[in-house]
């Protein structure tokens, strides 16, 4: 039987918000949240998944309290080689999120057979697709099935490094510049990498290769910016690969946010940090810190953060005198209740200005 873990179905699930627009659960077989786009819900206990799982029916929920730990949505059973390997519900009301059903399932199809295509598949190039799918999602079953005993990989540190493509529902672009990077890795001798549905290639670079690599960088901005961002994350025992590959993913997510063609891991320190908080948490935060604030007061404090929070460099930069500038920071003191003049205050803000998209 199809076993699915929680990275691949938070993958899946993540994939569906970015094209549905609403929050979609991956509910496992027992009924166990199994990954969501809402963090609360998951490890929880979903009764109309789980009798969606059982009756192999879709499951409508209209009501919140109509099944235990479900709120109103629709709950499709997900099934490959005839078996229910999982339920993946949209939440909302259902006569407006069951316009997705179609949508929503055949997502699903598509991971689930690019998964099991790597997973079922022993021929060179669908083996090392399976091994870099199973390092990353860290199925250890998976990799103990095509590396055996023997850790033909274990002499070398890799890293991790994803590639996302904005290419605004351009197909045809998009189907180039992935074709440009495959020919590119494997001009590089790096066979170890993957196509991850919709947008996304991610490839494994091992230390003794990745000089070749980065000096690649440029030509791929020169070439495809600002179609195409890259994360790079952490170095690691191949063995923990799918640790740089969180990181990597979350530096991708910096870069495109950001608009840095392609951004390291290993240089993002609070930013980093910042990156692994909840979506929710993170908006919460800066409607309490930065809700009083205007468009020029935040290009004011972006400005001041980026400048140490010198005055004289920020008001040469901004070509204002340095009375003005404190006038009007201590608008800002007045506003918030925090002086950007004094650190701790200056960190708290310096975090709303970072995390305000």
């Amino acid at each position: 039987m199809v076993r699915i873990n929680v990275d691949f179905a938070q993958q899946i699930v993540d994939s569906a918000k970015t094209i549905v627009g609403w929050n979609v659960n991956f509910i496992d077989p027992q009924g166990i949240i199994l990954a969501s786009t809402d963090s609360k819900r998951i490890g929880t206990y979903h009764e109309a998944g789980h009798l969606a799982a059982r009756t192999r029916q879709t499951r409508t929920v209209y009501h919140k309290d109509e099944y235990k730990g479900s709120n109103s949505g629709i709950n499709y059973p997900i099934t490959m080689n005839d078996q229910v390997v999982g339920v993946i519900g949209i939440t909302g009301e259902p006569n407006v999120v069951g316009q997705y059903g179609f949508l929503l399932t055949k997502i699903c199809e598509v991971f689930m057979k690019e998964y099991l295509l790597e997973i079922q598949s022993y021929d060179d190039q669908q083996r090392v697709g399976k091994l870099v799918m199973a390092l990353l999602y860290h199925d250890l079953e998976g990799i103990q099935q095509i590396m055996g005993d023997a850790d033909i990989l274990a002499d070398e540190k890799y890293v991790a490094i994803s590639y996302m493509l904005d290419c605004l529902g351009d197909g045809q672009i998009q189907r180039q510049i992935e074709r440009n990077i495959t020919e590119d890795l494997q001009e590089l001798e790096l066979p170890l990498h993957v196509h991850i549905y919709p947008n996304m290639v991610v490839c494994l670079v091992p230390e003794s290769k990745y000089k070749k690599w980065k000096q690649r960088v440029t030509a791929w901005e020169t070439d495809f910016s600002p179609k195409l961002y890259i994360g790079v994350g952490t170095w690691e025992a191949v063995r923990h690969i799918y640790l740089s590959y969180r990181f990597s993913r979350m530096a991708m997510k910096y870069a495109k946010e950001h608009q840095f063609f392609c951004m390291f891991a290993e240089n993002m320190n609070l930013e980093l940090l910042l990156q692994s908080i909840d979506e929710q948490v993170q908006r919460q935060y800066v409607e309490k810190v930065c809700a009083a604030l205007n468009a020029e007061e935040f290009q004011l404090l972006q400005n001041y953060f980026k400048n140490e929070l010198s005055l004289q460099s920020t008001a040469n930069e901004m070509m204002i005198h340095k009375n003005t500038l404190q006038y009007r920071l201590k608008q800002i003191y007045v506003k918030t209740g925090l002086d950007p003049r004094k650190f701790t205050d200056a960190v708290v803000l310096y975090i709303g200005v970072h995390l305000k998209k």
